[in-house]
């Protein structure tokens, strides 16, 4: 163990830059490549920027993002504890007392001790954040994955993050008294593999789901061919340094942990990528007819088949019958993970995303063409409350996370209105209980797919071996309003 001072720190953020630097280059060469970037060089300059096909829609995702987390805070907001509210900053003056100063060879760092009332507030700090996060990344909580289940594993994570966040607030409120502490290795956490089985259990863990979920968590240096591949941001909770110690980053907490949890395990294990994947479609489903409760709406349970002389044509995921406006909402449910940053794979993904879509229309409408709307309503099991057939029937095709491609050189069918997830829920929370929901989520999901994303590109410059690579128009500043 060295100690962290300004030179070593100097030394390891030169080593990540250079890393980070070459992850860089190589992304961009991939988009250049397909076409979602432009550039021109010269011997000694390149100069890069965002191509026209690519402004098209390629912000619009991101945005919805960040617009329903937005919304997500607002229903959660008083509901937990907050580190910076009244309830934590007593929290806190409790913490302070309980630090002080624990002499190294190697330094100074903080000590401390803790009492049940404050592991417990921290525990359920974070919980609303684990729960989004383990949904955001699709880990169903009845998955079985070995030994553990994804609640399991979403129970030994929530409680991972509280360590790590309590930590935190304990080096920062230790660096705010003269204690004369090293901040920067204090918040590095080094623990004994059986210590920190030992932490999961006393937090009500069984021992077996403690052992199994922290095996998911945990990277090690087997796990190196994932890692050259899978240039994804992210930050480990667990790491496995050598056998039975472990270094656990305490800015794991800054990013959503599940992707990259699930990700590393799918690469390895074809069983544990089909459990992760088990349950979508019909979580997908319930979550969607959350969103319609109430006499008003006929939702359909279970999936649909429309059948020609008893062969499948399709599937219909979900479908929704409104009893007063008598329309009816077909839906296709996609749930693809685009957590990755390979533009290689993400185009992949996106190519079949609109095939499959363009796919389903085209069957759905070619089996209603030759069967009708009234066949189409026994199918479904549908009660038409006026004995009437619906006056409209829509095709909507929803996206769990990405649901428009343009900037990757795909075009969905006219047929089919598709939503991305993130951009469906806010427009229903949005309209709320309109008299024409279908009508009024449709026009104003076809005005943003036509609004083009403001934005205030952010340009960046780095010098390299003698030659500059101006990143003109990468990366943006967005305006949401």
């Amino acid at each position: 163990m060295l100690e962290s001072t300004p030179g070593t720190r100097q030394v390891a953020m030169s080593l990540m830059h250079a890393a980070g630097r070459h992850v860089l280059f190589r992304r961009t060469a991939d988009m250049v490549r397909h076409g979602m970037v432009s550039g021109v060089a010269t011997d000694t300059d390149i100069e890069v920027w965002i191509s026209d096909r690519t402004l098209s829609d390629h912000f619009h995702d991101q945005i919805d993002r960040s617009r329903l987390t937005e919304l997500n805070a607002q229903f959660a907001r008083g509901q937990r504890p907050d580190p910076r509210g009244p309830q934590g900053r007593q929290i806190r003056e409790e913490m302070a007392a309980l630090t002080f100063p624990w002499k190294t060879p190697k330094g100074v760092m903080v000590g401390y001790t803790t009492t049940p009332e404050i592991d417990d507030f921290f525990l359920h700090s974070v919980i609303d954040s684990t729960i989004q996060w383990r949904d955001e990344a699709g880990i169903h909580q009845d998955a079985e994955l070995g030994a553990c289940t994804g609640a399991d594993l979403t129970a030994v994570v929530n409680v991972l993050l509280s360590f790590y966040l309590k930590h935190i607030m304990f080096v920062e409120e230790a660096i705010l008294r003269p204690l004369g502490v090293n901040q920067h290795m204090s918040l590095t956490i080094w623990k004994k593999r059986d210590e920190l089985l030992g932490s999961l259990i006393a937090a009500g863990a069984s021992s077996a789901v403690a052992e199994a979920a922290l095996d998911l968590i945990t990277v090690r240096p087997a796990d190196a061919a994932f890692f050259l591949d899978e240039h994804t941001p992210g930050i480990p909770l667990v790491i496995e340094i050598s056998e039975g110690y472990l270094l656990t980053p305490v800015s794991g907490i800054f990013r959503n942990p599940f992707h990259h949890i699930r990700m590393l395990r799918e690469s390895a294990s074809s069983k544990l990528q089909n459990a992760f994947r088990e349950h979508r479609e019909g979580w997908m489903a319930d979550d969607l007819y959350r969103l319609f409760q109430g006499n008003r709406f006929q939702r359909v349970a279970g999936q649909t088949r429309l059948r020609r002389n008893g062969k499948t044509v399709t599937d219909i995921d979900a479908a929704i019958f409104d009893n007063v406006t008598e329309e009816l909402v077909l839906f296709q449910l996609k749930w693809q993970d685009f957590s990755t940053s390979s533009v290689r794979v993400q185009r992949s993904k996106a190519k079949n995303f609109v095939n499959q879509v363009g796919a389903w229309g085209e069957k759905v409408t070619s089996w209603l063409d030759e069967f009708g709307v009234a066949a189409l309503c026994k199918s479904l099991k549908l009660r038409l409350p006026s004995g009437e057939l619906p006056t409209l029937v829509r095709l909507w095709a929803i996206g769990r996370s990405n649901a428009r491609f343009q900037s990757y050189g795909y075009d969905t069918s006219s047929q089919v209105l598709v939503l991305a997830w993130p951009q469906f829920v806010r427009l229903r929370f949005e309209i709320g209980l309109g008299e024409d929901v279908f009508v009024q989520i449709t026009d104003r999901a076809v005005e943003e797919i036509a609004t083009v994303a403001k934005r205030t590109p952010l340009p960046f410059v780095i010098d390299n071996r003698g030659v500059r690579t101006v990143f003109k128009d990468i990366w943006s500043s967005l305006d949401e309003n």
